[in-house]
C-alpha cells in the first residue's frame, strides 16, 4: 500500500465493537487503525541507517489529551529496529473526534510533528550508542512517557537515563528534572546485555522509567519503572527478573515527594504506562511481551497510595517487603484486555499496549479511555487506538 498523503484522514479501518454493557458500565466504543506505512508532518525524506523512511509514522510508546486544544499527542520511541539507528525523536498531535452513535466512530486526523532537540537546539536521538561522551552529535534519548503540562509545556520521560524532561510547545528542552541516584547505572552502554551485567544498580537496560503521569493539578508528576531495579532484582540468563517496581511522587521542580513500591503480578509482565485519575488514585497499564494468542496479561490496575510505605531515599528494596515492614500500594484490575467481552484477544492482538491517557468526556457524561499499540515502525503493523467509554468519574475533594 503506497503511503497516504499526510494531510488525509489518517484512520482507514474501523473496529467497533459495542457489546451490552456490563455492570460496571464500561463500553469499547471503536478502535482507530493507522497503517504502518503512513508518513507524518515533519517534512523530512530522508531514509535512515537500516534504509527506512525517517518520517514513517508509529512506534507510539505514549498517548495524551488536552481538552483546551482538543489535540491528541501520540510519542514515538527511540526508532525503528529498537536503537540501532539515529531516529530523530519527535511527538506528533492529530485532532480527535468521536461519534459514538455513528460510524466509524473514532476518527484521527494528524496535524502536527514536533521533533525533539535539546536546551543547545541539538536533535535528540534514539540510537543507543550515542553516550554522554558523545554529546556533540546530540544526546541519546528514549522517550516512553508523555504528559501535558501548564504553561504550553510538556514532559517526557527517557528510558536511557531514567531521566524526566520538560519541553516547550515547539519540542526544545527547558530543563531536566533530577532523580534519584540510585535510579542511574555508572556505566552506561549501548550493548543491553554488557550494560546489564556491567552494573550493580540502577535500572536494568529498556526497563527504565517508561510510565509518567501529571496530577490532575498539574502540579506534580508521577514516575513508575518498567521493571524492577538491577539492585531490586535477581540475575537470570543475563536478564534482571522481579515484581518489585519503583513508583516515583515528584514535584515540577523536581523534588522528590515521595517513593512508593508497585508489585507487578508477575516476573514475566512490565508495565508500560501510568495514569493520575480525577479521584487521585491512579491506573498502571501491566502486560507481559507475547504477541497474538501467547499473549496472557494485558491489565489496566487501579492502584491507591493510600496506606503504602514511602521509601524515598532507599537505595535497595528487601527481597521479603512485609518482613520489612514496606507496604506497596494497594491495587485491583479495571478493564482486562484480553476479557472475550473486548474481542481484543487472539492473533491480531499486539505485543506492545504502551499508551494510556483519558480522552475527551462524552456528551452524556461518560469518560473516554484511549489506549494505543507501539507497532515498532513496522510497514506491516498497523498503530491502534482503543477507545473506551468509562462510567463519569469522580473529583477528589
Amino acid at each position: 500500500m503506497p503511503a497516504l498523503p499526510a494531510q488525509l484522514l489518517l484512520l482507514i479501518s474501523i473496529l467497533c465493537t459495542q457489546p451490552a454493557p456490563a455492570d460496571d458500565g464500561i463500553q469499547l466504543l471503536g478502535t482507530a487503525t493507522i497503517p504502518g506505512d503512513s508518513r507524518d508532518l515533519s517534512g523530512e525524506n530522508t531514509t535512515l541507517e537500516n534504509g527506512e523512511a525517517v518520517n514513517r509514522l508509529g512506534g507510539f510508546s505514549a498517548l495524551d489529551y488536552a481538552p483546551q486544544s482538543g489535540l491528541l499527542a501520540a510519542l514515538s520511541d527511540r526508532g525503528p529496529d529498537d536503537g540501532a539507528v539515529s531516529y530523530p525523536c519527535r511527538f506528533q498531535l492529530f485532532s480527535l473526534e468521536l461519534t459514538p452513535e455513528q460510524q466509524p466512530a473514532v476518527r484521527l486526523t494528524l496535524k502536527k510533528t514536533t521533533l525533539l532537540r535539546d536546551a543547545d537546539g541539538r536533535p535528540l536521538t534514539g540510537r543507543s550508542t550515542i553516550l554522554a561522551a558523545e554529546t556533540q552529535r546530540g544526546r541519546r534519548f528514549d522517550p516512553e512517557g508523555f504528559r501535558f503540562g501548564p504553561q504550553d509545556r510538556c514532559y517526557i520521560s527517557d528510558e536511557y537515563g531514567p531521566e524526566i524532561v520538560e519541553f516547550n510547545a515547539d519540542g526544545q528542552e527547558i530543563r531536566s528534572l533530577q532523580l534519584p541516584d540510585y535510579l542511574q547505572v555508572s556505566k552506561p552502554d549501548g550493548d543491553r546485555k554488557i550494560e546489564t551485567e556491567g552494573n550493580s544498580s540502577g535500572r536494568a537496560s529498556n526497563r527504565g522509567m517508561e510510565c509518567l503521569a501529571i496530577a490532575p493539578d498539574q502540579k506534580s508528576l508521577f514516575g513508575l519503572m518498567q521493571g524492577p531495579l538491577i539492585q531490586d532484582g535477581q540475575r537470570k540468563d543475563g536478564k534482571v527478573v522481579g515484581t518489585h517496581c519503583r513508583l516515583l511522587h515528584l514535584t515540577l521542580d523536581g523534588s522528590l515527594a515521595a517513593e512508593y513500591v508497585y508489585v507487578m503480578d508477575s516476573p514475566d509482565n512490565g508495565n508500560s504506562e501510568i495514569l493520575a485519575l480525577p479521584d487521585g488514585r491512579l491506573l498502571v497499564l501491566e502486560r507481559d511481551g507475547n504477541a497474538g494468542r501467547k499473549a496472557a496479561h494485558r491489565r489496566l490496575i487501579v492502584v491507591d497510595l493510600t496506606g503504602a510505605t514511602n521509601i524515598a531515599g532507599r537505595s535497595t528494596l528487601p527481597t521479603d517487603l512485609d518482613a520489612a515492614g514496606i507496604r506497596p500500594v494497594k491495587r485491583w484490575l479495571l478493564i482486562d484486555l484480553l476479557d472475550l467481552r473486548w474481542k481484543l484477544a487472539g492473533e491480531q492482538m499486539p505485543e506492545k499496549i504502551e499508551g494510556l491517557c483519558l480522552g475527551p468526556q462524552l456528551p452524556d457524561g461518560r469518560q473516554t479511555l484511549l489506549l494505543s499499540s507501539d507497532n515498532d515502525f513496522e510497514s506491516k503493523n498497523a498503530s491502534l487506538i482503543w477507545v473506551f467509554a468509562l462510567p463519569a468519574l469522580k473529583t477528589a475533594k
